[in-house]
């Protein structure tokens, strides 16, 4: 609220006023009718990994209001961390994206970690992560206080340290994953951290602290090979006469990482992270691959309708026959890149309608997508 006085124009809100405004206008949800809101947006499947994340998304919501709307402050250890661990296209920075971005409207920044080094030196900082989370919240700091950062791709952190470990290491730049790896410990921890607000272009601009205590972090990764790598360290092959060589397995992209997996410490350390950075997430969660039933269900309410709305503007009715639609969930299976290769699958199938029918004046009718002889074809009906 303003404060006026006689014949004065109000006095501008305090931050403070301007974030509590914020907060108390975020829709408070259960867990559940989270969940509901996810389904309504057009998420679809991965039924414990959603539940997961509801209940985080939950506590988000009421450490804020603890803090801004009734002066609690937020109990120590109490930080969320949580590592989203899947095949691609299972739908991990999706969920991140409408569980804080689209139901709850907080700052949320979502960040690719391959491009980040050791203190900036090839690529930026880690630190310009809180950077883009002060802009995501309209340069407010306690409002970004209030947000969210998701670190997709963090599996590409890992790094052999052999690799990472070289002469000279104390006095130059590690620009590998190993020095990133260090460089979270701190944020994934602390109760502030100081950031670049202008991503440390210039050095006229001095830090800016920022509060952590609200902040939920968030890192998502395919981590293709740890199931194999957990398997490696629970079986053991013997050296010398008469041994038997354990058999070769070849392994699939999109497996599921069981709950024993990721227990196990030492897999991630071999996979080439530090214990200590694994340590820091108290919640892992493991995403399955999607299933044929799920990639239809994705293909007809997602990923067609989008197609169909193009034709529409086109003058034309875009119908898919169910064979094709079958043909394109086959597809995607066998590429195993889930979600995503629906998309790539059906792309040039409607490349070729859309090269013979769009721009056309007077377009109107139906095209019909059928499958003849294992191909698939357009036809105007």
């Amino acid at each position: 609220m303003s404060i006026t006085h006689p014949g004065l124009e109000p006095l501008p809100e305090s931050p403070d006023e301007d974030v509590r405004a914020r907060v108390a206008a975020i829709e408070v949800l259960s867990p559940r009718e989270i969940d509901e809101r996810l389904s309504d947006l057009g998420y679809r499947g991965q039924t414990e990994a959603r539940r997961a994340a509801s209940v985080l998304a939950y506590r988000h919501v009421r450490r804020i209001r603890h803090l801004f709307l009734e002066g609690l402050a937020p109990e120590p250890g109490m930080r969320e961390n949580c590592l989203f661990l899947g095949p691609t296209g299972s739908g991990k920075t999706f969920l991140v994206e409408l569980l804080f971005r689209e139901i709850l409207a907080v700052p949320t920044v979502l960040a690719d970690a391959t491009q980040f080094s050791e203190t900036g030196y090839v690529g930026d900082d880690v630190s310009t992560l809180l950077s883009r989370l002060y802009e995501a919240a309209d340069r407010n700091t306690a409002w970004a206080g209030c947000g969210v950062v998701c670190m997709d791709e963090f599996d590409k952190l890992a790094t052999s340290r052999s690799d990472s470990r070289f002469a000279g290491q104390q006095t130059t730049k590690d620009v590998s994953g190993f020095g990133v790896q260090r460089s979270l410990l701190h944020m994934l921890s602390a109760p502030s951290a100081d950031f670049p607000p202008d991503f440390g272009f210039t050095s006229r601009q001095r830090p800016d602290t920022m509060e952590l205590a609200c902040v939920t972090f968030i890192a998502c990764g395919a981590f293709s090979g740890l199931g194999a790598t957990a398997e490696g360290l629970a079986r053991s092959e013997h050296l010398g006469f008469g041994r038997e060589p354990l058999p070769a397995r070849a392994e699939s992209i999109a497996t599921r990482v069981t709950e024993e997996q990721l227990e196990q410490t030492t897999a991630f350390a071999r996979y080439g992270f530090i214990p200590e950075l694994i340590g820091r997430f108290n919640r892992l969660v493991s995403f399955s691959p999607l299933d044929a039933g799920t990639l239809g269900d994705i293909l007809q309410h997602n990923v067609l309708r989008a197609y169909e709305r193009e034709f529409e503007q086109e003058g034309l009715r875009l119908q898919v026959d169910t064979e094709v639609r079958e043909f394109v969930v086959a597809r995607a299976l066998k590429r195993e890149t889930g979600a995503r290769g629906l998309r790539t699958t059906l792309a040039p199938l409607l490349e070729r309608a859309a090269y013979e029918h769009f721009g056309h004046r007077g377009n109107d009718g139906t095209l019909r997508l059928t499958l003849e002889a294992g191909e698939v074809q357009a036809r105007r009906v």
